[in-house]
């Protein structure tokens, strides 16, 4: 049972990120943040000291929140099946969003990772661990057989990840699943030994 400063503490998370990932941090006023979360700003200063402090935590939170999603779309019979199906979750990601704001951490990737070595750290991690676990399901296809590229499976998860990336930015750009749909497709022809 959560007490109701872990509740506020929860909404103010959930509102920032919201914020966020559309806007970016920079863009982001504190003043914004108020009316979004409705928690006075000493309330909000109670929880997190400061907008970095707050922009830290989203991330952290975030970053719970796509490890589990992650296991848990790691799914199916086959190392193959299991990284398509990875794929897919992604895609209902962006698709409960209808493509607005796109990819939490390819946007501070871009808007924060050269200027705050403390947001780089955590989207340095988040990247790695992603990685990691298509690797980890790449290498266990290549072991088996299953793995259509000869590219090692290390490289071919850090193409993965940016092919999903280009596609969640591009399919922001257009407002519709066309593209994030083709990269997916892509990728699949990259590793799915045709039957």
């Amino acid at each position: 049972m959560h007490t109701k400063g872990q509740e506020t503490r929860q909404r103010i998370l959930v509102e920032s990120r919201k914020l966020f990932t559309v806007q970016g941090f920079q863009n982001t006023s504190i003043s914004q943040i108020i009316a979004a979360t409705e928690v006075k700003k000493g309330n909000l200063y109670y929880y997190f000291p400061s907008k970095e402090e707050l922009g830290i935590a989203v991330l952290i939170d975030a970053r719970c929140q796509f490890s589990q999603i992650l296991e848990n779309s790691l799914t199916g019979k086959t190392p193959i099946l299991r990284i398509i199906n990875s794929c897919n979750s992604i895609m209902e990601l962006m698709q409960q969003t209808n493509f607005v704001g796109g990819c939490l951490f390819g946007n501070t990737a871009l808007e924060m990772t050269d200027s705050n070595s403390r947001f780089a750290k955590i989207i340095q991690e988040i990247f790695s661990y992603w990685t990691k676990r298509l690797e980890d399901e790449l290498q266990q296809a290549s072991d088996m057989g299953l793995l259509k590229s000869h590219v090692p499976p290390s490289s071919l998860a850090t193409a993965i990840v940016a092919i999903l990336e280009g596609g969640i930015m591009l399919s922001r750009v257009y407002k519709n699943r066309t593209e994030l749909a083709d990269c997916i497709v892509v990728i699949r022809s990259l590793i799915e030994i045709k039957k």
